[in-house]
């Protein structure tokens, strides 16, 4: 807004209440005319001066102190307000100050509720048969296990989003730079440093398990500051010895997301355990073969797909039993 004019606002106050004079309006309109900025403020006050017109009655209250806290709201971020003269008519002051006021509290609702300050409710995500994604509010993206439950909560006051995990995730994060993003994961914390990364915390399980595939995380307690880990780096915290360890990445942990396996000389057991960690149908290997192995990857393929080629490969046979998928043979050398 251009301030080449001195005293403007006593010039609009003039102008908007019709007691202006013929050069006085003469000079609000080429101040109008030297700037746009000068025009948006004006259809400011002008739309205050108009909604003001519309208000009726009015409660009797402390004129000087309400217009003194109306300017002091009204200055954040610069904006300007028409300081009224003492001989202008008190009534005027009255719809200035009260219609204002609403607009203000209109203003500072629509801003709240708009920014990504507001607040958000919290939420609970449960998956117990099958695998669950979801978009978490700010955007970042989870996808829980089995038997996994998140909840999810963000502390507006500390700009903090907060995860409670119970079971095993794998969380995309997106978030301000601004704010923080913490996983409760019991015993233990994540803070979220980088991108993405998977978290295991079963509640009946001795270890917690983080695997970092983009970005950087913390991995902590309330009494400890733990370790970093970066992209590519897993680490393991004990809650009986409350120590943690970093640990080379064994194949497979996000298979559950990805329904991506990779099975590099891998035994029958170990192929099992890991098939079994995703698909509803339990694969069950002979006592005698469990030990045999093989090298073979899947992508996104069924279950039943994935057993038919495991036994095609090893020469075994399949047989159903429920919900079982049972192999069995003649054992290998």
């Amino acid at each position: 807004m251009s301030n080449s004019y001195e005293n403007i606002d006593d010039l609009l106050g003039k102008y908007l209440a019709g007691e202006a004079s013929e050069q006085e309006r003469l000079q609000v309109r080429e101040w109008l005319s030297a700037d746009e900025a000068n025009l948006r403020y004006f259809d400011q006050m002008q739309l205050i001066f108009e909604k003001a017109a519309t208000v009726s009655h009015l409660q009797e209250f402390d004129t000087d102190a309400a217009w003194a806290n109306l300017r002091s709201r009204l200055r954040t971020g610069d904006p300007r307000v028409i300081p009224i003269q003492r001989a202008v008519d008190y009534s005027l002051l009255y719809k200035v100050a009260a219609s204002a006021i609403i607009l203000f509290g209109i203003a500072w609702f629509l801003f709240r509720t708009t920014t990504g300050d507001q607040a958000i409710a919290p939420i609970e995500l449960v998956a117990e048969k099958a695998t669950v994604s979801d978009t978490l509010p700010g955007g970042s993206d989870v996808t829980l296990n089995k038997v996994s439950r998140v909840e999810y909560a963000y502390d507006n006051k500390k700009q903090s989003h907060k995860v409670k995990l119970s079971g095993e995730a794998y969380f995309n994060i997106r978030k301000k730079p601004s704010e923080d993003f913490i996983i409760d994961a019991g015993d233990v914390f994540i803070r979220d440093i980088g991108t993405s990364f998977n978290v295991r915390a079963y509640p009946d399980s001795d270890e917690v398990e983080v695997l970092v595939e983009e970005g950087e995380v913390q991995f902590f307690t309330a009494d400890s500051e733990g370790i970093t880990l970066k992209a590519g780096g897993k680490g393991v915290y004990n809650k009986k010895s409350k120590a943690f360890a970093i640990e080379q990445p064994e194949p497979n942990i996000t298979s559950y997301k990805t329904r991506n396996f990779v099975f590099n000389g891998a035994d029958l057991g170990a192929m099992a355990t890991a098939l079994n960690n995703v698909y509803d149908t339990q694969v069950v290997v002979a006592e005698n073969i469990r030990s045999c192995s093989i090298t073979v990857s899947f992508h996104d393929e069924s279950i039943d797909e994935i057993m038919a080629v495991v036994a095609e490969t090893l020469g075994l046979t399949l047989r159903t039993e429920g919900d079982k998928i049972l192999l069995e043979g003649q054992g290998c050398e």
